[in-house]
């Protein structure tokens, strides 16, 4: 899958801390243990979000788990003609406020880290695969300039261990002989031009999705490597990083020692002398969407695939395990520095936390807190679960909750588990209870009918027919992808611009969107309500993040209620993220 997905998406909201959490006093960790990671991939944005000192105590952290390799995951990006360097490539812009392979380099150097530095990306791979031999060929002949440049402003590091090829193959798009020729012919001419020209070692990164119908199970995948592999020669991948895939769903743990044996099988038919690496997939889709993968479901997906691997690399403990960022923190580090000092994952669970208060602040809100829990190695977070349902997981030791975009006059029933960084949960709290009161009734729809314009248009598989469906006042009555729906795909900030044809008194404005996780559909991280009586002066009115809900297919309305503005124009502007939104209806509503 594109990993820029469950990373990039969180990196805008990571507060990354200047003075990392300590390591465990009590973990001096083995470096001989096994299984273990000893490489983390990394993307350029979030080198460049860190000071100088952070990349330093980040490079002390991987250190100290026994992690030494890092894999910048891009240089530059093709389609948009950027790059995260100061380049020289004819219409190409620097779009970074720093020089990342510099500074990853750099500081990589003086830690006694490896970096392995990645080519270009381009989203049109998603779309294009090897089907289309024209653009392969301009994307293999512009790696190889890419490289030339990379090589000569960074070559000299002695941290530079190899490159890394940034297309991902998967178990669907390369099934046809012709595809696998068209892949391996652009192999060959990257990996044999990286090999010739700087004697350094090149990875790549494929993935499978086992619960993909109509695509390879592992006996084709087998077949197919060995083909691309045994046409390949010399000039074959020296390291296969193959993805697990149980963070993004595509496998569980057990379905994993059929994929990476009939990977390994491959590579010993084919005779070529490339390394099976497995790469750990450190994340998992929660109730509050992306969010580190506990260390013992780490450690039991990396011993699936031992007997097939020469090694572990993980996507990501930069992102998702290190105690820098705020998205995670140091429970997850100090419990994978505890395995590591062990041999075994820790299993005493947390305390329960104490009873739960909750309150009904407004007819959306609901505010609770509870008493703190305690933990053997340290609190993670806690689970929050309303009406039975568990609905969002928060991030450290905070022992507060405020529950938003609830209905009125509805009552709500709230327990509380704490976790801790190995994937030890505590017994359920007490629980607390909160109505909230009636809100307040809005009868007319000024955006009804109304004419709007889209900064990104629809995607072509869920358009918007007729150009009239945000006001059409035609709602979807199930979660299900009806004709009302209209969807845009990787496309991250995105807005609609309602001409209410006159002024009027705005009591309410609110959107609906569509939630359906197996498929990557997920509610926008924000949506953002302005107004204007000229339509180019806007006036934020409110921004509604995305609110706590469990993880069935559903229906959710961002509402702002109880405004008192005036306008003509309403802007909704949407961050989508890079997956999958879907909207169905907009409304501007007063009494």
């Amino acid at each position: 899958m594109d990993r820029r997905f469950v990373v990039v998406a969180a990196i805008a909201s990571l507060a990354l801390a200047l003075l990392p959490a300590p390591d465990s006093a009590n973990a001096t960790p083995n470096c001989t243990a096994s299984p273990r990671l000893s490489g983390s991939f990394i993307q350029p944005d979030l080198v460049d979000s860190w000071t100088n000192t952070q990349i330093a105590n980040e490079d002390t952290k991987l250190k100290n788990a026994c992690i030494t390799t890092q894999i910048l995951q891009w240089t530059a990006d093709s389609k948009n003609h950027t790059a995260t360097y100061d380049t020289g490539l004819t219409g190409y812009t620097w779009n970074t406020s720093t020089d990342v392979p510099d500074r990853l380099l750099s500081h990589a150097e003086s830690a006694g880290i490896d970096a392995y530095v990645g080519l270009q990306i381009n989203d049109d791979w998603w779309t294009k695969y090897a089907d289309d031999t024209t653009w392969l060929s301009k994307e293999a002949t512009f790696s190889e300039q890419l490289a030339d440049e990379v090589y000569a402003n960074y070559g000299p590091y002695d941290s530079f261990a190899g490159w890394y090829l940034p297309f991902e193959v998967d178990n669907d798009h390369f099934q046809t002989t012709t595809e696998q020729d068209n892949l391996a012919r652009f192999y060959a001419t990257v990996i044999g031009y990286l090999h010739s020209t700087f004697g350094r070692p090149v990875v790549i990164s494929p993935f499978f999705n086992a619960n993909l119908g109509g695509a390879l199970d592992p006996s084709g995948w087998q077949t197919m490597w060995t083909r691309i592999l045994d046409d390949l020669g010399s000039t074959a991948p020296d390291v296969i990083a193959l993805q697990d895939g149980v963070g993004a769903g595509h496998a569980t743990s057990a379905q994993l020692g059929a994929w990476f044996s009939a990977t390994r099988s491959a590579i010993s038919t084919a005779g070529v002398s490339t390394s099976l690496y497995d790469d750990a997939e450190t994340y998992q889709l929660g109730p509050s969407g992306f969010q580190p993968m506990p260390i013992g479901p780490v450690v039991t997906d990396m011993s699936a695939v031992s007997a097939s691997v020469a090694g572990y690399w993980s996507f990501s403990y930069d992102h998702y395990q290190s105690p820098l960022s705020t998205f995670a923190n140091s429970a997850y580090h100090n419990s994978y520095l505890n395995y590591l000092a062990n041999g075994t994952v820790e299993s005493t669970a947390p305390t329960t936390p104490g009873p739960p208060s909750a309150n009904a602040v407004d007819s959306q809100t609901v505010s609770l807190s509870w008493t703190a829990s305690t933990d053997a190695v340290g609190v993670a977070g806690y689970d929050i679960y309303r009406n039975g349902q568990l609905v969002a997981a928060t991030n450290g030791t905070g022992t507060g909750f405020t529950d938003t975009q609830l209905d009125a006059s509805t009552s709500y029933t709230y327990t509380v588990k704490a976790f801790d960084g190995a994937g030890n949960t505590s017994s359920a709290s007490s629980s607390a209870s909160a109505t909230t009161p009636a809100g307040p009734s809005y009868g007319t729809n000024w955006s009804l009918g109304k004419t709007y314009t889209a900064s990104v248009a629809a995607d072509a598989s869920y358009p918007d027919t007729g150009g009239t469906e945000l006001t059409d006042g035609v709602l979807a009555a199930t979660p299900t992808y009806v004709a009302a729906w209209q969807g845009r795909n990787s496309v991250g900030t995105y807005s609609f611009t309602i001409d209410l044809g006159a002024s009027h008194a705005i009591k309410s404005l609110n959107s609906t969107w569509l939630q359906v996780r197996s498929d990557f559909v997920f509610l926008p991280n924000s949506v953002t309500y302005a107004v204007s009586t000229d339509g180019t002066s806007y006036t934020t009115v409110g921004t509604i993040n995305r609110p706590a809900i469990d993880s069935s297919d559903q229906i959710k309305t961002y509402r702002l209620i109880g405004l008192n503005v005036t306008g003509r124009y309403v802007r909704i502007t949407v961050d989508g993220g890079t997956a999958w939104s879907m909207v169905d209806e907009a409304q501007a509503l007063t009494t």
